[in-house]
């Protein structure tokens, strides 16, 4: 077998697999044997067809079915003989069978370009710092409070005010015609939480229980919604019940239904959360604009079926977490899509540049760290570690956890190599 390689592009390549002749005359010999001993041709018993007949009857079938076993039994062993692995579905063009000469086929396919990474030490980083502040806890707390509030029907007629909690009909009309996603019943709205649009909410302020109102709205051109995008939406909405909400005192009482002994108790576990997610947000930032250099030093090109890959995960993402807050994921317009692909692109490029230097440094993780990090996320799933670690071999995952584990571990090496040393107050309210 005689293998030639040709680079297309920096992320495609093509592989010639030339086979000899005596190979391929073998192959046709199995073919045959497996026909004259299985095929059911009319006016002969199985197993004495004459190879004549049989090749008139199934001859497409034998040099079609020689030439697939002649590439999928070759193709791995090519691949492993000029050191190429392919990243995508390989187009395979082949040459026709015929008796006494080689077979030749081609195989194009995309992979990860090769480049030496560079510049990755010694990075100047700014590493900022967000303390704890008293409006912090305070915003904590009043979020705590309104997880708890009741809601009772107000005891008077009277308009909608903001704060109050409605149960409202509504439907959206663009030209005449209603649209799926603005149309709901016994629709829950706070007025004045802004889930919804706040000239929405706006207009519900003044109304009566047992009233409805008409409103327009023009959506902005860049809106997630293409069938309302840059349109005026005319709106019907009827206000079916309006409660007041009654927020629970922030005492001792209120804590204990927390699992705390008394309000203290309650704020220092709330300050202990509030440091954690803090410096995990000064890391991510750390980590960002570590990425960011890197990608500034070390240009390359991505094929495109990574992007793609990480398009689609991304979107599925964003599409679960809606979903997880009782949103239906949008209908996306251009703006929306390119600015996936363009957070897709930066991902792929930051995990094969992130992979070379772990290759390059020998970063690499064990089955421990695996399993003290599916560890982490039963608990946090509230689900027996076996249950996650047999869901992430099921489904495949694993590798992808490795990988994952690896790059934090590089950019953990890359900062320690930096020189992020100064610490900046980052004054931010609530």
């Amino acid at each position: 077998m005689k293998v030639n390689v040709e680079s297309l592009s920096n992320t495609e390549m093509k592989v010639e697999v030339f086979i000899p002749k005596e190979e391929v005359t073998g192959k046709i010999e199995e073919v045959f044997k497996e026909l004259e001993r299985d095929a059911k041709i009319k006016g002969f018993r199985p197993g004495k067809a004459p190879r004549r007949v049989i090749e008139a009857a199934y001859g497409s079938y034998i040099f079609e079915e020689v030439s697939s076993r002649l590439v999928s039994q070759s193709f791995e062993k090519a691949l492993e003989e000029v050191s190429i692995i392919p990243i995508s579905r390989p187009r395979i063009t082949k040459d026709k069978i015929e008796r006494d000469k080689e077979f030749h086929y081609t195989a194009v396919f995309e992979v990860i370009p090769e480049f030496e990474v560079k510049d990755y030490t010694g990075i100047e980083l700014k590493k900022e710092k967000r303390e704890v502040k008293e409006e912090d806890l305070a915003l904590v707390l009043n979020q705590l409070r309104e997880r708890g509030a009741q809601a009772k029907p107000i005891g008077e007629d009277r308009e909608v005010r903001t704060g109050d909690y409605l149960i409202i009909d509504y439907v959206g009309v663009v030209d005449g015609k209603p649209i799926k996603d603005l149309k709901a019943k016994d629709a829950q709205v706070i007025v004045g939480d802004k889930r919804l649009m706040a000239e929405f909410e706006d207009n519900l302020i003044g109304i009566k229980k047992g009233e409805e109102k008409e409103f327009e709205i023009t959506y902005p051109e860049d809106f997630q919604m293409k069938d309302v995008a840059g349109k005026a939406v005319n709106f019907t909405v009827t206000v079916k019940e309006i409660l007041e909400r009654i927020l629970p005192e922030l005492d001792d009482e209120f804590s204990k239904d927390l699992g705390e002994e008394n309000l203290e108790g309650l704020r220092k576990r709330i300050r202990g959360d509030l440091e954690k997610r803090f410096n995990k947000e000064s890391d991510d930032m750390l980590k960002g604009g570590l990425i960011k250099v890197l990608l500034e030093r070390n240009p390359l090109d991505v094929p495109p079926i990574l992007i793609e890959n990480e398009t689609l995960r991304l979107k599925r993402e964003f599409a679960i977490n809606l979903e997880r807050h009782g949103l239906k994921p949008p209908v996306l317009n251009d703006e929306a899509e390119g600015n996936f692909r363009n957070r897709a692109e930066q991902n792929v490029k930051a995990s094969i540049i992130l992979g070379a230097i772990a290759r390059k440094e020998g970063v690499q993780v064990d089955e421990d760290e695996v399993d003290n990090k599916l560890i982490e996320i039963s608990k946090s799933a509230a689900v027996s570690f076996q249950k996650v670690r047999e869901i992430y071999e099921k489904n495949n995952m694993v590798d992808s956890l490795k990988a994952s584990l690896v790059e934090d571990k590089v950019l953990n090496f890359l900062i320690e190599k930096s020189d992020a040393k100064a610490e900046t107050q980052i004054d931010k309210e609530g």
